[in-house]
C-alpha cells in the first residue's frame, strides 16, 4: 500500500446532512477520536466551498461523530511517514488551504464541540463564528506533547488571550470547558445531549442576519489579522521543517504510539489524544 492509498480519503469520514437550511458536517473517524488526515481536511475544504455557493445552504455546523471527540487533531501516523522536513511544506500548504476555506466561508459557521478538540481540531473551531460545547469538553494545543512545534496554534490563542497563550502551549494543556469559555475560546455551554440542537439554533439565528452585511462583515473581519495569520503560518512551516529534519518529532510520535498501545492493553477504553 502506498502512502497515498494509506491516507486516501474515505467519503464516510466526513458525513453531511441537511437540517432545514443548515448543513451539518460531521467528522467521522471515531476509531482515532476523529483525528484527521490531509485528505479529510481537503474534503472539508471542498464541502465548505460548495456550501458557500449553494443557495439552499443558509449556514453550516461542524461537529464530530460520537461523544468522545470533536477532532483530536492530526492523525500522527501520517506525520510519522515523513523521514525529514522535505515534504512538510506541502503538508502545511494543504493544512493552510483548508483553513482558508474555513476562514473565507461567508455564511454563518458554528462549531458544535463534543468531547476533545485538540491541536488543529481546536484551531478550526477558532475560525468559526460561534462555538458551542458541553461540560466535560477539553480543548487546547497539544502539539508539544507529541514532539511538534507549537507555533501557529500559539499565535491563534495569543490573538485572544495574549501571553497566556505561551503557558497553555508550552504545557500542552487541555482546558476544561468553563475555563475555555472564560477565555473566549467557547461562546456557549449546553448539556451534552443538546450541543447539536443548540448549535443548530445558533446557526439559524445567525442566518437571519442580513446576508450581504453578514458576508461583507466577515470578509472585513478576516482582513484585520490577515498579515499576522500569514506570518504565523510561515513561521510554523519553518519550525516544522527544522524539527522534522532533526528526526525528533518522528521519535516522539513513535513513543506516543508505544504509550497508546500500552494503555490499550491495560484498558481498551482509554483514549489517546493526537497532536497537530
Amino acid at each position: 500500500m502506498t502512502e497515498g492509498q494509506k491516507f486516501a480519503h474515505n467519503p464516510e469520514e466526513l458525513l453531511s446532512e441537511m437540517h432545514g437550511g443548515v448543513l451539518v458536517l460531521t467528522i467521522n473517524r471515531q476509531e482515532s477520536y476523529n483525528s484527521w488526515t490531509s485528505a479529510l481536511r481537503d474534503a472539508l475544504g471542498r464541502r465548505l466551498l460548495a456550501a458557500d455557493t449553494d443557495m439552499s445552504v443558509e449556514a453550516v455546523v461542524v461537529t464530530g461523530a460520537g461523544g468522545k471527540a470533536f477532532c483530536s487533531g492530526q492523525d500522527l501516523s501520517e506525520l510519522q511517514e515523513f523521514a525529514d522536513g522535505v515534504n512538510i511544506e506541502a503538508f502545511m500548504q494543504r493544512l493552510s488551504k483548508c483553513y482558508d476555506s474555513v476562514r473565507q466561508f461567508s455564511k454563518p459557521l458554528v462549531a458544535a464541540i463534543n468531547g476533545v478538540a485538540a491541536g488543529s481540531g481546536f484551531q478550526v473551531t477558532q475560525f468559526c463564528d460561534y462555538v458551542i460545547a458541553h461540560p466535560g469538553v477539553r480543548v487546547g494545543q497539544t502539539e508539544l506533547t507529541s514532539g511538534l512545534p507549537s507555533v501557529f496554534g500559539t499565535w491563534l490563542m495569543w490573538e485572544r488571550v495574549g501571553r497566556r497563550a505561551i503557558e497553555l502551549a508550552l504545557q500542552g494543556r487541555l482546558m476544561e470547558a468553563e475555563e475555555a469559555k472564560q477565555l473566549g475560546f467557547i461562546h456557549e455551554i449546553a448539556e451534552p445531549s443538546k450541543v447539536l440542537e443548540v448549535a443548530l439554533e445558533a446557526a439559524r439565528r445567525l442566518a437571519k442576519q442580513p446576508r450581504v452585511a453578514y458576508s461583507l462583515s466577515k470578509a472585513a473581519n478576516r482582513q484585520f489579522d490577515e498579515q499576522r495569520y500569514a506570518n504565523a503560518m510561515e513561521m510554523a512551516v519553518s519550525a516544522y521543517r527544522e524539527a522534522f529534519n532533526t528526526g525528533a518529532p518522528q521519535q516522539e510520535i513513535g513513543k506516543f504510539f508505544k504509550r497508546r498501545r500500552a494503555r490499550k492493553l491495560a484498558s481498551p477504553a482509554t483514549p489517546g489524544i493526537s497532536g497537530g
